[in-house]
């Protein structure tokens, strides 16, 4: 998920992305009801995923038989 795509996904958070030293980890601000949430990774997707993680899949269904 790219910046402009959290931006269109969550329209009512304040979101700020940053790197305050040169070749240092970017830091993805979140700004929801009031307080603030922070995100620190190498690249500012790692920063997007660490903030809003892809749901994981579901677990498989093992069917059930009188043979088990």
């Amino acid at each position: 998920m790219t910046f402009d795509d959290l931006r269109t996904a969550y329209p009512d958070l304040a979101l700020n992305l940053y790197a305050l030293d040169p070749g240092g980890p970017v830091t993805l601000e979140v700004l929801a009801d009031g307080d603030a949430f922070t995100f620190s990774a190498p690249t500012a997707l790692q920063a997007i995923a660490l903030a809003f993680p892809a749901p994981e899949p579901p677990a498989p269904v093992v069917p059930i038989n009188a043979f088990d």
